[in-house]
């Protein structure tokens, strides 16, 4: 993966809970979670393991597929999950 590229992404959470959003290292933007940092949601559910990330062009085509899978109800979420399964080494 280059370096520049970003990726919009989705961690499971203790409570079952999927959350998005993107990031340009997975491995790092996961640790900051995991560690309470960033976003608020991470601290009150916190997160299990990345499900689904997915390569963009552009911050801008990032933001874009967060804000269409923010959108999404959880049974089409669930197919976007299938559709880009996080492998070990895009997770670090």
């Amino acid at each position: 993966m280059d370096d520049s590229s970003w990726q919009v992404y989705v961690i499971e959470c203790d409570s079952g809970a999927w959350y998005t959003g993107i990031t340009k290292d997975l491995t790092k933007r996961f640790k900051a979670h995991a560690e309470g940092k960033g976003a608020k949601f991470m601290r009150m559910d916190k997160p299990k393991r990345i499900v689904a990330a997915k390569t963009c062009a552009s911050k801008s085509e990032a933001l874009r597929a967060e804000a269409a899978l923010k959108g999404l109800g959880r049974a089409d979420k669930q197919v976007w999950i299938e559709q880009n399964p996080i492998s070990h080494k895009d997770a670090g």
